[in-house]
């Protein structure tokens, strides 16, 4: 005997309004509903008193902002939606649920100061947007191009060459290896055109022994390509590390 052929969860549109028609018949539903409401009755009941505290609560932050009052829904969406978070996070994970929710009510214009107003209300204290953006943007929207060390040897030698979309390129030299009598010179070109030979944009010098060795290039906003160089010009040849990355 073959064995039994497993019943298909895959179900058509048609079946399942079909599903949901027989569900919601009324006499049916008169059933389901006798039997469920005693038991969220209680559950109501006592969200009435979270809920007084909600509208007072945004009440309140809203007496400063007279502009958002006609919109006072929408702030008590903010707070029921931040409860909740409440009875389901605690610690951290509560504070990154909060901060990305207070992004979304940002996002769609409700006020700064407000919705912090609100969260505060409920002891929650929304994250500075510096905070939130290091910890959330910040990973997503930069990334390392080259990390690397490079023997000086008294040519123009490349330390990063990108070529691509637009971008914002910056990074970080190290010259703790120089000495007295060591020169050395860093430049950056960009390309303005694709069929264009590189244009020097600015040549920066250095010379002995440098009492702050941790050279930051700064961002060069680039559509087509750019490229940094290094050359030891006197001096014993050192070794220089270096780091650049990348930001849309």
């Amino acid at each position: 005997m073959p064995p039994r052929r497993r019943r298909s969860l895959i179900r058509s549109p048609i079946q399942r309004t079909q599903m949901w028609d027989a569900k919601m018949k009324g006499d049916i539903y008169s059933i389901q509903l006798t039997a469920t409401k005693p038991l969220a009755l209680p559950k109501v009941a006592s969200y009435q008193t979270t809920h007084e505290q909600l509208i007072s609560i945004v009440k309140q932050a809203l007496s400063n902002y007279p502009s958002e009052i006609p919109i006072l829904q929408e702030y008590m969406w903010f707070a029921e939606k931040l409860w909740k978070l409440t009875q389901t996070y605690t610690s951290k994970a509560l504070q990154y649920e909060a901060d990305a929710l207070y992004l979304w009510y940002l996002a769609r214009g409700r006020a700064d100061l407000a919705l912090r107003t609100v969260a505060k209300g409920l002891n929650i204290n929304i994250s500075s947007l510096e905070d939130i953006v290091n910890r959330v943007l910040t990973p997503a929207l930069i990334s390392i191009v080259k990390k690397d060390t490079i023997v000086a040897n008294g040519t123009e030698q490349v330390l990063i060459e990108y070529v691509g979309r637009i971008s914002t390129i910056s990074g970080y030299v190290d010259l703790s290896n120089m000495e007295d009598g060591d020169t050395v010179i860093i430049r950056s070109y960009v390309k303005i055109k694709e069929d264009k030979d590189y244009v020097l944009y600015r040549p920066e010098t250095f010379i002995n022994k440098q009492l702050e060795p941790a050279l930051h290039l700064l961002p060069r906003v680039t559509g087509v390509a750019m490229k940094v160089t290094l050359q030891q010009t006197t001096g014993t040849y050192k070794s220089f590390d270096y780091l650049f990355v990348k930001g849309v």
